[in-house]
């Protein structure tokens, strides 16, 4: 095998292995900061009343066009 054959193997076999190490750690990073991430739900509390407004508002903009 000739030097720069194995030149270019040695760069290539370098190339991969920082992609699977680089990807490793941005996956665990990733991870951990969905981890970190508290978990809030908000509940979107929507009375009738405001309902039946938007819902004519809404309507009454539809007739206007």
């Amino acid at each position: 095998m000739k030097t720069s054959n194995k030149l270019l193997t040695g760069l290539l076999a370098v190339i991969v292995l920082s992609l699977i190490i680089v990807n490793v750690v941005l996956y665990r990073q990733v991870k951990q900061k969905s981890a970190n991430k508290p978990n809030t739900q908000i509940n979107a509390v929507s009375d009738s009343a405001s309902s039946v407004s938007d819902s004519l508002a809404m309507e009454k903009a539809i007739g206007n066009e």
